[in-house]
């Protein structure tokens, strides 16, 4: 049978302009954990997913490598100028946000800015895993206060847990990467 219009909307929906996304911050300790996380989210996830995990010569090109390997989700490199897209994995190289501009889209941003308060909050998410900056908690505390989703990796198997912990001190939610994937896909499904 082939393809009618109904068959081809849902998956038109899936790369639709997205009304907020998934932040995933993590460092040392952090890529095993993002593998977990990716590996669990369903093919059908909607919202884009951010990953800024900061590596030690910048060998992002080799992490969205790794990603893509294990990830349901289309994984590529976020460049500034771009519109976000659902139903993907952007890989946030140093000096790389996001800023809504009617739109989610990436832009320059001086080294150390923080994006998290960029994404509308009620339709967003802000994971920190291992190795998490501890500076950046306030920040998703922040996002929490305004609707967002936030969670933190359990700390068993967490490499480095100060942001987690701060966050966990804060409120918030921990869980292992698997199951923070089955809480956004049962959010947003």
């Amino acid at each position: 049978k082939p393809a009618g219009p109904t068959d081809i909307e849902p998956i038109a929906d899936a790369f639709a302009k997205p009304p907020g996304a998934v932040l995933v911050v993590a460092g040392i300790g952090g890529p095993d954990a993002v593998r977990k996380l990716l590996v669990a989210l369903p093919r059908g996830f909607r919202r884009p997913v951010l990953v800024q995990l900061r590596l030690d010569g910048g060998r992002y090109d080799n992490l969205v490598k790794q990603m893509a390997r294990v990830s349901t989700l289309p994984v590529l490199m976020a460049t500034a100028g771009e519109e976000l897209s659902g139903a993907r994995v952007y890989i946030l190289p140093e000096g790389v946000g996001v800023a809504d501009e009617g739109g989610l889209r990436f832009t320059d941003v001086p080294a150390g800015d923080e994006i998290v308060a960029s994404l509308p909050p009620a339709e967003s998410a802000a994971l920190l895993l291992s190795g998490a900056d501890p500076a950046r908690v306030d920040a998703v505390l922040a996002l929490a206060t305004r609707g967002g989703h936030v969670a933190g990796q359990a700390l068993e198997g967490c490499y480095d847990a100060s942001a987690v912990k701060l966050l966990a001190a804060g409120g918030a939610e921990l869980a292992a990467p698997a199951q923070q994937a089955e809480q956004l896909a049962s959010r947003w499904a």
